[in-house]
């Protein structure tokens, strides 16, 4: 039965795998190149709400520190390519496991707290990563940055496709890492691992008593978490410079709201809110191209009307939109 139901998850996260996949490339065959960017930038920061889901809306841990994890990819990446040479498709994986570790450290000591206690935690995590690139300047060029060259596409791709612009190969690149962070993440809420996530969420002590070990759950929640925080930071990185201005505290934020909109406890929610944060400010711009509105205004409505739809969210629909979707099916 076990078998049978494991073979059943993964044929189901494989069929939302592949959908996903011919769904991206019929959308960006249909985009500009600057659309094109932004959906390599949606493929990428989707990765990163989806741990902000397994973490938050799975599990029940509240985070604010996944920018900073984020951070933890994409300098571990950006120091392999830079530094040893490494090809971006080794330096990747290997900086997932690096956000794992770092994941596992914090995830030992979250174990112990709850609440506001967790969220303050993480949250300085996150306010430490600009002091941390300025301590070691030798190594991680403080304010600076360092620079990250993605090269070009590999010959076999553009003998298979034609001519491949800049961000048709941003796009590209994110869409296996992207497609494989979605499997992984449907599959494990399909397992057991899921299962014991929600009990726990739910009823620590019912949890307890059915024999979940919920201090390891915890734990492992947070690596996994991490593991998809560093593969979101280590493409983040890839679009050109890895720094502190680049994972800012308000980054950890963006990738909360993305979750909240979409739905916290959902996969499709995890992207769906992410479209929505990424395109809203080219929504805003078609809706007040007729306006007459100054920059200064024009430049702050875009973060004016995500907190109101984030508020408006929690207040009158707290289970986002595919929650709203569910509700409406049942």
């Amino acid at each position: 039965m076990s078998n049978s139901h494991s073979s059943s998850a993964l044929k189901k996260s494989l069929i939302r795998t592949i959908i996903f996949v011919l769904l991206i490339l019929l959308v960006q065959s249909r985009f500009d190149a600057y659309n094109q960017a932004q959906l390599a930038l949606v493929l990428i920061l989707f990765i990163g709400t989806l741990s902000v889901t397994l973490l938050t809306g799975i599990s029940g841990q509240l985070s604010l520190g996944q920018g900073a994890l984020m951070a933890v990819g994409g300098y571990s990446s950006a120091l392999m390519m830079i530094n040893l040479k490494l090809s971006l498709w080794v330096a990747v994986p290997v900086s997932i496991f690096v956000s794992a570790i770092a994941g596992l450290l914090l995830g030992i000591t979250a174990a112990r707290l709850s609440g506001p206690y967790l969220a303050g935690t993480t949250l300085v995590i996150a306010l430490a990563i600009p002091s941390l690139a300025n301590r070691f300047i030798s190594v991680l060029k403080g304010d600076e940055g360092l620079p990250v060259d993605v090269g070009y596409p590999p010959t076999w791709l553009s003998n298979l496709l034609g001519e491949i612009t800049y961000e048709q190969w941003q796009l590209y690149l994110a869409l296996p890492f992207a497609a494989l962070a979605l499997f992984v993440a449907s599959n494990i809420l399909l397992a057991r691992t899921g299962r014991s996530w929600r009990a726990i969420r739910d009823h620590e002590s019912a949890a307890a008593l059915a024999g979940v070990n919920y201090s390891r759950s915890k734990v492992f929640a947070f690596v996994i978490s991490a593991s998809f925080a560093g593969l979101a930071g280590a493409l983040y990185g890839l679009r050109g410079l890895v720094g502190p201005s680049v994972y800012p505290v308000s980054l950890s934020l963006t990738l909360l709201t993305a979750a909240i909109l979409g739905g916290i406890r959902s996969i499709a929610g995890a992207f769906i809110g992410t479209v929505i944060v990424v395109f809203l400010p080219d929504w805003i711009e078609l809706a007040i191209g007729g306006f007459e509105v100054s920059e200064q205004v024009s430049n702050f409505l875009p973060g004016l009307l995500s907190s109101l739809l984030l508020i408006l969210t929690v207040v009158i629909n707290p289970a986002g939109v595919m929650g709203a979707h569910r509700h409406k099916n049942k």
